[in-house]
Protein backbone atom coordinates (compact mmCIF):
# COMPACT_ATOMS: atom_id res chain seq x y z
CA UNK A 1 0.00 0.00 0.00
CA UNK A 2 1.16 3.43 -1.04
CA UNK A 3 1.16 5.88 1.42
CA UNK A 4 -0.41 9.84 0.36
CA UNK A 5 -2.25 10.91 -2.91
CA UNK A 6 -3.52 13.68 -4.09
CA UNK A 7 -6.95 13.56 -5.97
CA UNK A 8 -8.01 15.83 -8.70
CA UNK A 9 -11.80 15.56 -9.74
CA UNK A 10 -12.14 14.15 -12.82
CA UNK A 11 -10.64 11.01 -11.44
CA UNK A 12 -13.00 11.01 -8.28
CA UNK A 13 -16.05 11.59 -10.39
CA UNK A 14 -15.51 8.88 -12.65
CA UNK A 15 -14.25 6.33 -9.53
CA UNK A 16 -17.29 7.23 -8.62
CA UNK A 17 -19.76 6.14 -11.26
CA UNK A 18 -17.75 3.19 -11.45
CA UNK A 19 -18.58 2.22 -7.78
CA UNK A 20 -15.28 2.19 -7.60
CA UNK A 21 -13.69 4.81 -5.26
CA UNK A 22 -12.55 1.91 -2.80
CA UNK A 23 -9.43 1.64 -4.46
CA UNK A 24 -8.15 4.42 -3.37
CA UNK A 25 -8.26 3.46 0.17
CA UNK A 26 -7.18 -0.15 -0.48
CA UNK A 27 -4.35 1.15 -2.42
CA UNK A 28 -3.26 4.50 -0.50
CA UNK A 29 -3.44 4.55 3.55
CA UNK A 30 -4.27 8.68 2.97
CA UNK A 31 -5.88 10.26 0.37
CA UNK A 32 -6.13 13.91 0.35
CA UNK A 33 -7.76 16.68 -1.78
CA UNK A 34 -8.50 20.30 -2.12
CA UNK A 35 -11.65 22.16 -0.53
CA UNK A 36 -12.10 22.95 -4.60
CA UNK A 37 -11.96 19.30 -5.74
CA UNK A 38 -14.78 18.87 -3.30
CA UNK A 39 -16.85 21.21 -4.40
CA UNK A 40 -16.45 20.33 -8.37
CA UNK A 41 -17.23 16.94 -7.61
CA UNK A 42 -20.18 17.21 -5.79
CA UNK A 43 -21.68 20.52 -7.27
CA UNK A 44 -24.67 18.67 -9.13
CA UNK A 45 -25.98 17.72 -5.08
CA UNK A 46 -28.98 15.16 -6.98
CA UNK A 47 -26.54 13.15 -8.82
CA UNK A 48 -25.35 9.35 -7.49
CA UNK A 49 -21.72 9.98 -8.14
CA UNK A 50 -21.78 13.06 -5.97
CA UNK A 51 -23.97 11.26 -2.85
CA UNK A 52 -21.15 8.30 -3.09
CA UNK A 53 -18.04 11.00 -3.36
CA UNK A 54 -19.66 13.12 -0.26
CA UNK A 55 -20.02 9.93 1.64
CA UNK A 56 -16.33 8.65 0.48
CA UNK A 57 -14.98 11.88 1.48
CA UNK A 58 -16.68 11.88 5.13
CA UNK A 59 -15.21 8.32 5.99
CA UNK A 60 -11.55 8.16 3.93
CA UNK A 61 -10.61 11.68 2.70
CA UNK A 62 -8.23 14.61 4.15
CA UNK A 63 -10.30 17.73 2.87
CA UNK A 64 -7.59 20.34 2.97
CA UNK A 65 -8.06 24.23 2.56
CA UNK A 66 -7.38 25.85 -0.65
CA UNK A 67 -4.26 28.23 -1.28
CA UNK A 68 -4.67 31.73 -1.92
CA UNK A 69 -3.40 32.54 -5.48
CA UNK A 70 -1.07 35.25 -3.94
CA UNK A 71 0.41 32.45 -1.45
CA UNK A 72 4.04 31.17 -3.03
CA UNK A 73 3.48 27.75 -3.11
CA UNK A 74 0.17 28.16 -5.46
CA UNK A 75 0.99 27.00 -8.78
CA UNK A 76 -0.02 28.66 -11.66
CA UNK A 77 -0.15 27.02 -14.81
CA UNK A 78 -3.34 28.51 -16.40
CA UNK A 79 -5.14 25.44 -15.29
CA UNK A 80 -9.08 25.16 -13.75
CA UNK A 81 -8.74 25.81 -9.82
CA UNK A 82 -9.08 22.06 -8.99
CA UNK A 83 -6.28 21.23 -10.95
CA UNK A 84 -3.81 23.90 -9.73
CA UNK A 85 -4.99 23.08 -6.49
CA UNK A 86 -4.95 19.33 -6.41
CA UNK A 87 -1.15 20.31 -8.06
CA UNK A 88 -0.17 22.66 -5.78
CA UNK A 89 -1.24 19.98 -2.73
CA UNK A 90 0.44 17.26 -3.74
CA UNK A 91 3.91 19.87 -4.44
CA UNK A 92 3.39 20.56 -0.78
CA UNK A 93 3.03 17.01 0.10
CA UNK A 94 5.67 15.73 -2.14
CA UNK A 95 3.70 13.18 -3.14
CA UNK A 96 1.97 11.91 -7.06
CA UNK A 97 -1.41 12.84 -7.86
CA UNK A 98 -4.42 11.46 -9.13
CA UNK A 99 -5.04 14.07 -12.67
CA UNK A 100 -6.26 12.83 -15.82
CA UNK A 101 -6.49 15.86 -17.87
CA UNK A 102 -3.62 16.38 -20.29
CA UNK A 103 -2.48 19.77 -19.84
CA UNK A 104 -2.90 19.31 -16.09
CA UNK A 105 -0.53 16.33 -15.97
CA UNK A 106 2.02 18.15 -18.38
CA UNK A 107 1.99 20.63 -15.61
CA UNK A 108 2.18 18.46 -12.64
CA UNK A 109 5.38 16.83 -14.70
CA UNK A 110 6.43 20.23 -14.48
CA UNK A 111 6.54 20.63 -11.36
CA UNK A 112 8.45 16.90 -10.99
CA UNK A 113 5.13 15.44 -9.73
CA UNK A 114 4.65 11.48 -9.45
CA UNK A 115 1.43 11.86 -11.77
CA UNK A 116 -1.29 8.50 -12.22
CA UNK A 117 -4.52 8.80 -14.16
CA UNK A 118 -7.67 6.63 -12.95
CA UNK A 119 -6.46 3.89 -16.00
CA UNK A 120 -2.79 3.85 -14.33
CA UNK A 121 -4.85 3.41 -10.85
CA UNK A 122 -7.00 0.48 -12.05
CA UNK A 123 -4.12 -1.18 -13.88
CA UNK A 124 -2.64 -0.82 -9.96
CA UNK A 125 -5.70 -2.37 -8.70
CA UNK A 126 -5.69 -5.34 -11.02
CA UNK A 127 -1.81 -5.77 -9.96
CA UNK A 128 -3.11 -5.81 -6.72
CA UNK A 129 -5.43 -8.71 -7.26
CA UNK A 130 -7.96 -5.81 -5.59
CA UNK A 131 -10.32 -6.23 -9.40
CA UNK A 132 -10.12 -8.95 -11.71
CA UNK A 133 -9.74 -6.88 -15.21
CA UNK A 134 -9.70 -3.74 -16.23
CA UNK A 135 -11.94 -4.26 -19.60
CA UNK A 136 -14.88 -3.20 -18.52
CA UNK A 137 -14.07 -0.87 -16.43
CA UNK A 138 -12.60 1.46 -19.51
CA UNK A 139 -15.33 0.10 -21.87
CA UNK A 140 -17.96 2.26 -18.87
CA UNK A 141 -15.82 4.91 -18.74
CA UNK A 142 -15.89 5.45 -22.45
CA UNK A 143 -19.61 4.60 -21.84
CA UNK A 144 -20.08 7.55 -19.03
CA UNK A 145 -18.36 9.67 -21.99
CA UNK A 146 -14.74 10.05 -20.09
CA UNK A 147 -12.16 10.85 -22.72
CA UNK A 148 -10.09 7.98 -23.05
CA UNK A 149 -8.15 7.70 -26.42
CA UNK A 150 -8.30 4.65 -28.01
CA UNK A 151 -4.75 3.78 -28.10
CA UNK A 152 -4.55 4.42 -24.06
CA UNK A 153 -6.97 1.80 -24.05
CA UNK A 154 -5.41 -0.83 -26.17
CA UNK A 155 -2.18 -0.13 -24.32
CA UNK A 156 -3.98 -0.28 -20.92
CA UNK A 157 -6.16 -3.74 -21.84
CA UNK A 158 -2.30 -5.08 -23.36
CA UNK A 159 -0.78 -4.25 -19.97
CA UNK A 160 -3.09 -5.94 -17.71
CA UNK A 161 -3.33 -9.05 -20.21
CA UNK A 162 -6.99 -8.54 -21.48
Amino acid sequence: MSVLIVADTGPLVILSKLDHLHLLRQLYSEVRIPETVLLESTVLVHRQDAKRIREFVAQYVKVCPDLDPHDPAYLDHGLDEGETQAISLAKQAGCPVLLDERRGRLAAKQEHLEVLGTVGLLLKAKQAQLIPQVSGLLDNMLACDYRLTPELVRRAKELAGE
